[in-house]
């Protein structure tokens, strides 16, 4: 495992989309507005985060962009001193959005789109055609205001958008932008099978038979994606094999839920309650840094490949933030 220095904290549970593989639960109910963390909690969290080696913040959700006043959030935190504040959304809100999010300070984006077809789009989020279009638009938004590098996530799925790796490509080149592909995880009962599932080393060959060899290429990341430029083209590929090739040895990272959760391995419900810490009486920074720095320590035993085959996540991903 390398040293901790990067934080994604999950702001909100909610979402403007329900994305199949996402939030197939319809009975789910959202946490309790009093129960998810205060922008100011969240701020003193991460200046103890800081004091142990964090360097990066990523915000998501849930949708991140559906909380109020997350520009503020991001302020706070470019105050603090955090030198990469990133945020991962569906794209919905950026074009109304992303003047704000860059007069805060935030660095840059990803955007998850799964679809480059209006029909799958709608199939896949749950939301009228139009709102693909908005999507295109909030992403030429970021672009023109500079939230750079800007990267578009893919959970690539069999026989839903394998025919549009072309279009993926395409799409890359001409809008500027890296295309990340990543493997379909088996996280939250999602209804999607194994069948639906294609690993990354056949999606390169694939790539590399139709379109050209794919030449490596370093950008700027703080996660496990490994990218490539397509031969004799512009297009910038990332890929992600987060279930057929695992980077466990590779992991930099922690995450913080909604409710304010620490959690050590993304594929493995354990959790550290730093919420009750921080709301508590006799609440310190020196009490919750002690407290987080035995969960690294936890974290370090935690065998994200037997997680992984046991499928031990049962949460819900909109819930955990990826």
């Amino acid at each position: 495992m390398k040293k901790i220095e990067y934080l994604r904290i999950s702001v909100t549970d909610r979402c403007n989309f329900q994305c199949k593989y996402c939030t197939s639960d319809k009975d789910y109910r959202f946490i309790p507005h009093s129960e998810i963390l205060r922008y100011e909690e969240i701020c003193e969290l991460v200046r103890v985060f800081k004091t142990i080696g964090i360097k990066a913040v990523r915000i998501t959700g849930g949708e991140p962009l559906v909380r109020k006043g997350i520009e503020n959030l991001i302020y706070q935190l470019k105050e603090i001193g955090i030198e990469d504040v990133s945020l991962t959304t569906n794209g919905y809100f950026l074009a109304e959005k992303s003047e704000t999010l860059k007069e805060a300070g935030l660095n840059r984006v990803n955007v998850s789109l799964d679809s480059l077809k209006p029909e799958k789009f709608s199939y896949i989020t749950g939301k009228d055609k139009e709102s693909f279009h908005k999507v295109l638009e909030g992403i030429e938004r970021a672009i023109k205001v500079g939230l750079n590098p800007i990267k578009i996530n893919v959970v690539l799925i069999k026989d839903f958008n394998d025919d549009e790796i072309g279009d993926f490509i395409s799409f890359s080149e001409n809008y500027g932008v890296e295309v990340r592909f990543i493997e379909l995880m088996p996280v939250g009962n999602s209804p999607f099978s194994h069948s639906h599932f294609i690993p990354i080393s056949h999606l390169k060959n694939l790539i590399e038979k139709n379109w050209g060899k794919l030449i490596p290429t370093k950008t700027f990341k703080k996660g496990p994606a490994k990218s490539y430029i397509v031969e004799n083209t512009k297009a910038v590929l990332g890929f992600i094999p987060s279930v057929s090739e695992h980077f466990c040895s590779e992991c930099n990272r922690l995450r913080l839920t909604p409710e304010g959760k620490l959690r050590l391995c993304l594929m493995r419900d354990e959790e550290v309650d730093l919420k009750c810490i921080i709301r508590s009486s006799d609440y310190s920074p020196e009490k919750l840094k002690e407290v987080i720095v035995n969960a690294i320590e936890r974290k370090k035993q935690i065998n994200g490949i037997d997680a992984l085959e046991s499928l031990g996540c049962q949460r819900k991903m909109f819930t955990i933030g990826g």
